[in-house]
Order: structure tokens, then sequence, then C-alpha cells
């Protein structure tokens, strides 16, 4: 029988989500990508043909570095997530920057509880965000709650793994350290589950920017869907699939190697 420590991590990593954005992982994650976030708000503007002043959901914002993008531009931009640190560095990057941008908190597989039915005039998912949930009829629950959402004839970017490329890559127990920024120093090993199709990714963060270095550890747990299986999800919500692409940016995309998917879809006028 597992004792209550087993348990008790087995529950947290269930629900990895919830407590795992630590101000210093934001700065881990989005620091490194801020260069490139005009080209990757340009190439979902372009794909799908949608023009300003039209509304936005980000979906699972972070700090904002698109939303704040989109917003530039002339649309009308909601934002939402789960971590209220993420979500204060948002709404401080937005009055910085004069934007209107409405900032909610909440969990994206309940958007019932946030939106009103066809609201958005387009949704994103734009870092990775989707198949956080320990149950995978979650994520389902997420794509119907942003087919309500949008309205008719609106369009849905989202940026995920891709199972084959992710299946080739982590074959094998992985490790490996890089500086995402000066003197903060990240070690990850991920790995995959093939039987759950899930990564585990253990993180070491040690910052050394001051006298005091800080060590942040943690986990998180992702689920992972092959390209055709995500399709055809998308597919029974109601979607349209349109187009896809690999890294946000706009790499190609090999469904049997690429790392990430980029989907375009969209939901059908009546």
């Amino acid at each position: 029988m597992r004792d209550r420590r087993q348990l008790g991590r087995e529950v947290a990593l269930k629900d990895w989500w919830r407590s795992f954005f630590d101000p210093l992982i934001g700065e881990v994650m989005f620091v490194p990508k801020g260069r490139q976030s005009d080209r990757e708000v340009e190439q979902v503007i372009r794909r799908s043909r949608t023009k300003a002043p039209r509304s936005v959901l980000d979906l699972a914002c972070g700090v904002g570095r698109h939303s704040l993008l989109f917003a530039a531009r002339g649309f009308k931009v909601t934002g939402l997530d789960y971590s209220k640190p993420f979500l204060r560095a948002a709404r401080l990057a937005a009055r910085k920057a004069g934007q209107d941008i409405r900032f909610v908190h909440g969990d994206m597989k309940n958007l019932k509880r946030c939106f009103a039915p066809s609201e958005f005039d387009m949704v994103v998912s734009l870092f990775n965000s989707f198949g956080y949930f320990g149950a995978r009829r979650d994520d389902v629950k997420t794509l119907k709650g942003v087919y309500r959402v949008l309205r008719p004839g609106g369009s849905f970017v989202l940026n995920t793994l891709n199972g084959a490329g992710v299946a080739k890559r982590l074959k094998r127990p992985n490790s490996f350290g890089h500086e995402p920024i000066p003197n903060v120093f990240v070690i990850d090993a991920p790995t995959y589950d093939v039987r759950k199709k899930q990564t585990l990714s253990k993180w070491t963060i040690i910052d050394a920017r001051r006298a005091k270095v800080r060590i942040l550890r943690r986990h998180f747990r992702q689920n992972v869907y092959s390209h055709a299986e995500l399709k055809r999800l998308m597919t029974a919500v109601g979607f349209e699939v349109e187009a896809t692409w690999g890294t946000l940016a706009g790499g190609s995309f090999d469904p049997r190697s690429s790392w990430h998917q980029t989907i375009l879809a969209r939901k059908p006028k009546r």
C-alpha cells in the first residue's frame, strides 16, 4: 500500500498547474521568447486572416507577452490565466504600455464561467499550454469551451506538442542544462510515458543573480497528442481544420518528427 507522502505527491502532480507558475518560472519561460513574439503574432494574424479591431481571447495568456502585441495592433484583447502572479505581471505591463486589456482569472476547462457564447472572433493558445490536466477528457472540455465562446466563422490557433516528435526525441530519458537568463541556470530532465502519452519534466532552477542563491524545483506533466489524434478531437467538437505549421513563428511541420504543432481551425458559419 502506498504511503501518504506518495499519494500526496501524486495528487500534487495531477494538479501541478495550480501552484507551478512562480514568478521565477515566468522569467525562465518568457524572457528568452521576447524577441520572437512579434513574428509569432504576425504569423497568427496573417494565417487566420483576422483583422483589427476584432476581439481576441488569449487563452493561458501568462504574463501577457502576446496579449500586449495583439492590443498594440488594434485588437480588442482579453487574456485568461489561472496564475495570479502571472496576471499581476500582465496587468502591470498593460498599464505601462497604456493598453486597455481585460485580464481574467479562470480555468481554461471551464470557460463557461467566464465568457458568453460567441463572444470572440479569435481564440489563441500560443505557448504550449494545452494538455495540462490529469484527465484527457478535460482537454476535450477545453476544446468545447473554445468552440462555444467563438463566433461563427471565428478562428482558433492552438500551439502544443506533437506526439510523434516527442516520442522520437524522448525515446530515452534525457537531461540538459541551459542559461535562459544571465546567471539563471535550468536543468531539465524530461521523460515520456508511452502508455499514458504524457511528458513529465523535472526542472531545477538555480538563480545566482544575488549573493543568496535561490534553488527552485518544480515538476510538470502534459498530455501529448499525435497530429492526427488532435485533428480528430477538434473535428469531433465541430471545428474545421484549415492549416498546420510547426513553431509559432512559422516553421515547417512534419507529423513524424516535429516537436511542436500549431493548428489553425475555424468554427463554421451557420
